[in-house]
């Protein structure tokens, strides 16, 4: 019998024609042959048993995914994988009710068994106590308690402490739904945004072409004023420069600078010149 080689690599050929044939491909047509393939991943990957107990049936998680698909109606690698996170976070979730029925259980079956225990050591609790010359302590007595769940998580609040824990786990578990359902919000609404954006990109006119301009406003003042608030306005004045002192002032001659000049003296006295 012949062995294919797998560390064979195809030839240009086979490689064009594979390409050729899976261009002729158009998928599923109708709407139930589309949702079909939309369930591959359902199909195919989900039912495995690695995420569940032994005792837990695959068939009703799937039933929880098919929901969670038929209300969600994913599309996408994205969404899908947000989708099938919620259904096994749920899962988790729905787990959490019998963990927490386990828990009682298990602490009412310690405080018996606690019960059992100290009927089991009285005789000699009541020897040593009377060889010693000591009170007898009291037999132990059953508990008549009518509400077996309360004394039950009194016991776990001592110790381990595991109904606490359960309680953070299942927080948790909440906290995780709750950011994946606003991602898938937003990635679906992104999604259905796309044509939107598609059809106002075919409606907006081309970048090329420009708008027509406005007419020039009319320049005549009686049909088109000036508004006072753009009316041009004055520019200020500067302020006026007062007179400055001459630097270089008119200096006088040698003979007016004489007062022993006669037109001088006869200013001083009042006389009149002597004419001849």
């Amino acid at each position: 019998m012949h062995k294919s080689d797998p560390t064979r690599k195809a030839s240009e050929a086979q490689t064009k024609a594979n390409r050729e044939n899976a261009q002729k491909s158009t998928g599923p047509r109708s709407p139930d042959g589309r949702a079909a393939s939309s369930r591959n991943s359902l199909t195919h990957g989900l039912t495995a048993n690695d995420h569940l107990l032994a005792t837990e049936d695959p068939e009703e998680f799937l039933v929880l995914l098919k929901d969670l698909y038929d209300r969600f109606h994913p599309v996408g690698p994205g969404e899908e994988k947000l989708v099938q996170r919620i259904a096994g976070n749920q899962w988790r979730l729905d787990r959490a009710f019998a963990m927490e029925a386990g828990i009682f259980r298990n602490r009412l079956r310690e405080l018996a068994e606690d019960f059992e225990d100290q009927v089991q050591d009285y005789p000699r609790k009541k020897a040593s106590a009377e060889f010693q010359r000591d009170p007898v302590p009291p037999p132990p007595t059953l508990r008549e308690d009518r509400d077996p769940p309360a004394h039950a998580f009194d016991a776990d609040c001592l110790a381990p402490d595991s109904l606490t824990k359960l309680a953070r786990y299942e927080t948790t578990i909440e906290r995780s739904i709750d950011r994946c359902l606003r991602q898938l919000k937003a990635f679906q609404a992104a999604r259905l945004a796309q044509p939107e954006v598609a059809e106002a990109a075919e409606t907006k006119p081309e970048t090329g072409s420009n708008p027509a301009s406005p007419p020039p406003p009319d320049e005549n003042c009686e049909t088109n004023p000036i508004p006072p608030s753009t009316a041009p306005l004055d520019p200020p004045q500067p302020p006026p420069i007062p007179p400055q002192p001459d630097p270089c002032p008119p200096q006088m001659d040698q003979y007016e600078a004489d007062p022993n000049r006669p037109d001088a003296i006869l200013e001083r006295t009042g006389a009149s010149p002597n004419v001849t």
